[in-house]
């Protein structure tokens, strides 16, 4: 199998419009160490290509996992693609009514 460009891999995931950012993991962290730096979100071995990403709220999630194998297929290098959507980020407005929500305050 070919290597894999994980800088080449997160400019696509990045450039899909349902993905916010690329995530570290939750549990261990997710990366591609590269020297005096690393890849967060992309771990590539000889095997597979492991993407963590922070989906924009609305989208349907089965969608995200699609449009980034899509975006990244290319660039796999005939690796099966995994794709872990870690969390949603919240548009400002429905964070800011959620928190709200959540501490109880309902104005005067």
């Amino acid at each position: 199998m070919t290597e894999v460009d994980p800088d080449a891999v997160a400019t696509a995931v990045l450039a899909c419009p349902h993905v916010a950012r690329l995530s570290a993991g939750t549990v261990e962290e997710i990366a591609t160490y590269l020297p005096g730096r690393r890849v967060q979100g992309i771990r590539a071995q000889d095997d597979s290509l492991e993407i963590h990403v922070v989906a924009r709220w609305g989208a349907p999630l089965p969608e995200v996992g699609a449009e980034v194998r899509r975006a990244v297929g290319p660039l796999a290098g005939g690796r099966p693609i995994t794709v872990a959507i870690e969390d949603l980020e919240m548009p400002e407005t429905d964070l800011g009514m959620r928190q709200t929500e959540v501490s109880g305050d309902v104005g005067p």
